[in-house]
């Protein structure tokens, strides 16, 4: 039944970039494809890379506002 779960979980799971906010990646491109070209403007507009593991996904939104997405 675990597996049950977690494979439903699985779309959610690959979509998040930020785990302790559950910050969507849609959402972190959104702010970038609107003006945040920062991590820091990223984190202020979506929450994504203030949360509780200190900013672990940063190099996920860095990657984002590097391709330009």
């Amino acid at each position: 039944m675990k597996y049950n779960r977690v494979n439903g979980d699985i779309e959610k799971i690959l979509a998040s970039v930020c785990g302790c906010r559950e910050i969507s990646l849609a959402a972190v491109v959104e702010a970038v494809k609107n003006g945040a070209d920062t991590v820091e403007k990223v984190g202020e507009i979506t929450g994504a890379g203030t949360g509780e593991d200190y900013g672990k996904c940063k190099a996920l939104i860095q990657n984002v506002i590097d391709l330009k997405r």
